[in-house]
C-alpha cells in the first residue's frame, strides 16, 4: 500500500480515529511538541486494547502524544512509511515508536559494515547470514531494496542496502520492540497484557524516580579480563552521574571473581526493589549470560580438576565421531595427560555431575523467570542477548516477568567488545528518555526491548527538557555552540556529537581544542573518535597525546584508529606507548592486532630506536613483539603472493582478501586495487575485494582509494555496485 496517496486522499476523520483502508490510525489525545508512535498488530490490539490504551496515556501523562496505528501488517514497507510521513510533520515530529506484538521482522543484507562485528559469509544460510535489525524502522536515512519474504518464516522480510543509500547509522527517530515470547503452556497475550500494565503501574507510582542505585557487572573473558580498563569506566561512570557517588546513594561494581560462583550473587542484585540501572559486561548467547568458567586456582589439585573437567566436556562430545579410541589419543598426546583423566569422560556418574556443576556458572532464560528483575533498566553488553526474533531470549525474559524492569538494551547478533558502552550514558540522569540515549550510540544489532519512553527524573538539574533540545534543535549550530558550556560531561559531548552532525564551521579545531583542554575523559573520547571516524586534519595530532590519554578507553581506541588510520607519522606516538602500557591487558591486546596494519620495517625501526636507550630490567614483551612483527613480515608477502598469483584455490583466495576487513593494512590497498581492475580474475573475488576497500574508511590515504575507484568502469553490475557502494562506505560520515 502506498501510504503517501492514502494520507493524501483517503484519510477521514472520525471520533478521533483515523481510517486508512485497513489501517486504524488512534491520534494523540494531547498536544506536545514532538510525538510518539505505538506500532501494534491488529490480533494483539484486540486482545490487549485496554492495556494498550492505558500504555498509550501513561506516555501522555509524561508530556508525549502518542499515535496508535493498528494494522495486519503485511510488510515492512507500510510501516515505514507511515513513521516517515509522521516524522516529517513539522509542528509535531514524531521522535519515536514501539513495535508491539508480531511486526515483520527486517532482515538486513549487505550491510555488515554498520554492524560492530558481524561478517559472516552471505553465501550461507539468509536466515543465519542476515541481520535482524530495525534500524529499517528507525533510520530513514538507509535505502533498501527489497529481496524477499522467507518462506518458512513468513515475519522475516530480507532487504540489501542500496549501493546510493547513506553507509552510516544515524537514525531519524527512536524505536523498541514488545515482542511476547512464545514459551510452551503460556499465553502471549496474557504476557503482553501483563508487562504494559507493568509499565502503566511503574509510571503511576514512581513518576519521578531518580537514579540514585546503579550496579555494574562482569562476567569472565569480557574485554581481556583487564582491571585497568575496569577501574577506567568506573572513574568515567563517576563524571557522568557525579550525584551518584555522593553519600545516600549506592553505587556497586561487581566482578565475576568476587565469589565463586557469581550467578547467584547477579540473579540476588538484579531483584533489588530500589535499582535503577543493571550494566552487565559479559559474553552471551541468546538465552545466556555467561559469567563464569571454571574455577581460576593456583593448586594444583584444582589445576587438575579444571583440566579433567575440559577433558570429559571435549572428549565425551568428539568420541561419537571420532570414535573413542582414537580421542583418547588425541587428547592424550596433545595435553600429555594420562589415560584414566580421558576415561573419565565416559563416567556418567561424572558427566551427570558435570551437567549440574555447569548449571550453577551461567544465568539461563529459566533461571530469569525464577525471580523477580527490578532493575528498572538493564543494558547487556554481550552477544545475541536481545534476539528477539528467537521464541525465547534473555532480553525478553527480563521484560516479561512480574518484576519493574521496564525496558533493556541488547544486541540481536554477536557484537564488538570493544566500544564504548557507557557513551552518552549520563544524560539519563538529566531525563532523557532511554529511547532518545539509543538513537545516538545503537549499532545495526543494537535493539531496545520494552519501553523507550521511560526516562528517570532529572537530577542534574538541567532546567531544560533535552529530549525536546535534542528532537527540536538538529542542525542548529548557535544553540549547541552554547551548550559546550553546560557544567554536565554528557551535555558537551552530545553538543559535540550534534555539531559534528551539522558539520559546524571549524569543527576540527574546536574538537583538538575540546580534546586538550577538558579535564573530561568521556568529552576527550567523544571529541577524539569525532576527529578520528570523520577525518579531520587535527586528527593525527590528537591521537598522538590521545594514546597516552589517562582514561584507558581513550588509549585503547586511539591505538585502534592508530593502526586503522596507517600513516608512518603516527608510529613513534604507537611504539611510545607500547613500552609505557604493555601491562594493560586489552590495551596490549589492541597493540596486537594492530601491528597486522602497520609498516613493519618503520615499526620495528623505531621500537629499536626508542628502547635502545631506555633502561629495561626484563625485556621480554618486547621481544614477543620482534616475533610478532617477523610473522606478520612473512604473511604478509605470503598473503599478497595468494591473491595475486594462478594457484591458489578461490575459496583461500577469498580468506586472504576478506581478511583485511579486520586488518586494513595500507601496505595491501594497491595489491586489492590491481586485482578489482584485472577483467581475468573471478567475479565474485572481485567484488569482495571491492568490499574489503570499504573497510578502511578511516585509512589516511582513503582519497586516493576514492580516485582509484572512481576511474574503474567495470562491466559486471554486482561489481559496479559494491564499488558504488565502497565509495560511499569512504565518503561518508561517522559517528
Amino acid at each position: 500500500m502506498n501510504v503517501k496517496s492514502v494520507f493524501l486522499s483517503t484519510l477521514f476523520f472520525l471520533s478521533g480515529i483515523l481510517y486508512t483502508l485497513a489501517q486504524t490510525i488512534i491520534k494523540p489525545d494531547i498536544k506536545s511538541k514532538t510525538t510518539f508512535a505505538i506500532v501494534v498488530d491488529n490480533e494483539s490490539y484486540t486482545q490487549v486494547r485496554e492495556a494498550v490504551e492505558a500504555y498509550k496515556k501513561s506516555i501522555e501523562a509524561d508530556g508525549l502524544g502518542t499515535y496508535v496505528l493498528v494494522h495486519t501488517w503485511k510488510s515492512p514497507e507500510e510501516i515505514r512509511e507511515l513513521l516517515i510521513r509522521l516524522h516529517a510533520d513539522s509542528k509535531t515530529p514524531l521522535e519515536g515508536c514501539v513495535l508491539v506484538g508480531d511486526i515483520p521482522i527486517p532482515m538486513i543484507r549487505d550491510a555488515q559494515h554498520l554492524s560492530s562485528a558481524f561478517k559472516m559469509d552471505q553465501r550461507r544460510d539468509w536466515k543465519r547470514s542476515s541481520i535482524p535489525s530495525d534500524r529499517y524502522y528507525d533510520d530513514f536515512g538507509l535505502e533498501f531494496k527489497f529481496l524477499k519474504q522467507d518462506s518458512e518464516i513468513p515475519a522475516y522480510f530480507y532487504y540489501s542496502l542500496k549501493p546510493e543509500s547513506k553507509q552510516y547509522i544515524s537514525p531519524s527517530i527512536y524505536s523498541a520492540r514488545i515482542k511476547p515470547l512464545e514459551l510452551e503452556g503460556k499465553d502471549r497475550h496474557q504476557m503482553l497484557r501483563d508487562y504494559l500494565w507493568k509499565v502503566v503501574a511503574e509510571k503511576q507510582k514512581h513518576a519521578n524516580n531518580p537514579i540514585d542505585n546503579l550496579t555494574m557487572a562482569r562476567g569472565h573473558g569480557y574485554n581481556s579480563e583487564d582491571e585497568v580498563a575496569w577501574a577506567g569506566e568506573q572513574l568515567a561512570l563517576k563524571e557522568q552521574f557525579p550525584e551518584l557517588f555522593k553519600p545516600g546513594n549506592c553505587v556497586k561494581f561487581m566482578d565475576f571473581e568476587s565469589r565463586y560462583p557469581m550467578k547467584n550473587y547477579y540473579l540476588n542484585e538484579v531483584q533489588r526493589p530500589e535499582l535503577d540501572i543493571m550494566l552487565f559486561h559479559h559474553h552471551g548467547a541468546d538465552d545466556t549470560q555467561y559469567i563464569n568458567g571454571y574455577p581460576n586456582t593456583s593448586s594444583a589439585q584444582g589445576s587438575i580438576e579444571n583440566i579433567k573437567l575440559y577433558l570429559r566436556s571435549k572428549i565425551s562430545s568428539q568420541a561419537p565421531k571420532k570414535g573413542k579410541e582414537a580421542t583418547i589419543e588425541s587428547y592424550m598426546k596433545s595435553l600429555g595427560v594420562p589415560r584414566e583423566w580421558c576415561e573419565e569422560a565416559f563416567d556418567p556418574k561424572k558427566l551427570e555431575a558435570d551437567s549440574l556443576f555447569n548449571l550453577t556458572l551461567d544465568i539461563y532464560t529459566d533461571d530469569i523467570r525464577k525471580i523477580t528483575p527490578n532493575a528498572r533498566f538493564i543494558m547487556f553488553d554481550a552477544c545475541f542477548n536481545g534476539s528477539f526474533y528467537e521464541k525465547d531470549n534473555i532480553a525478553g525474559a527480563y521484560i516479561f516477568n512480574p518484576g519493574k524492569t521496564i525496558v533493556t538494551q541488547a544486541n540481536t547478533v554477536n557484537t564488538i567488545q570493544d566500544k564504548w558502552p557507557d557513551e552518552f550514558l549520563g544524560l539519563l540522569n538529566a531525563g532523557l528518555r532511554i529511547g532518545e540515549w539509543h538513537r545516538h550510540v545503537c549499532f545495526l544489532e543494537t535493539h531496545l526491548i520494552g519501553d523507550p519512553t521511560y526516562r528517570f527524573a532529572d537530577r542534574a538539574g538541567l532546567g531544560f527538557d533535552m529530549n525536546e533540545a535534542i528532537v527540536l534543535n538538529e542542525g542548529n549550530i548557535a544553540y549547541w555552540k552554547k551548550m559546550l558550556k553546560h557544567s554536565l560531561p554528557d551535555v558537551k559531548a552530545m553538543a559535540l556529537r550534534q555539531l559534528s552532525a551539522a558539520d559546524a564551521p571549524g569543527l576540527s579545531a574546536l574538537l583538538r581544542d575540546t580534546y586538550f583542554q577538558s579535564p573530561y575523559g568521556v568529552v576527550r573520547l567523544e571529541a577524539m573518535r569525532l576527529l578520528t571516524l570523520n577525518g579531520h586534519p587535527d586528527a593525527p595530532e590528537v591521537l598522538k597525546a590521545a594514546i597516552n590519554d589517562s582514561y584507558e578507553l581513550v588509549r585503547r581506541f586511539a591505538t585502534e584508529y592508530i593502526a586503522k588510520n596507517g600513516s608512518d607519522e603516527l608510529i613513534p606516538a604507537f611504539v611510545q606507548a607500547l613500552t609505557l602500557r604493555y601491562t594493560d591487558r586489552r590495551m596490549f591486546f589492541k597493540f596486537s592486532e594492530a601491528i597486522k596494519t602497520t609498516n613493519l620495517e618503520v615499526l620495528e625501526a623505531e621500537i629499536r630506536k626508542q628502547t635502545g636507550n631506555m633502561p629495561i630490567y626484563d625485556d621480554s614483551d618486547i621481544q614477543k613483539v620482534y616475533k610478532q612483527i617477523a610473522a606478520y613480515k612473512k604473511s604478509e608477502a605470503a598473503n599478497a603472493q595468494a591473491i595475486l598469483d594462478t594457484i591458489t584455490t578461490k575459496k583461500n583466495k577469498r580468506l586472504e582478501i576478506v581478511g583485511f576487513r579486520n586488518h586494513p593494512a595500507t601496505k595491501s590497498i594497491g595489491t586489492l586495487l590491481k586485482f578489482i581492475d584485472d577483467p581475468a580474475r573471478d567475479i565474485d573475488l572481485r567484488v569482495a575485494a571491492a568490499e574489503t576497500l570499504g573497510w578502511y574508511n578511516l585509512n589516511h590515504n582513503k582519497q586516493e582509494i576514492i580516485q582509484n575507484l572512481s576511474q574503474l568502469a567495470p562491466s559486471d553490475p554486482v561489481l559496479k555496485d559494491e564499488i558504488t557502494k565502497t565509495i560511499n562506505r569512504l565518503k561518508g560520515k561517522n559517528r
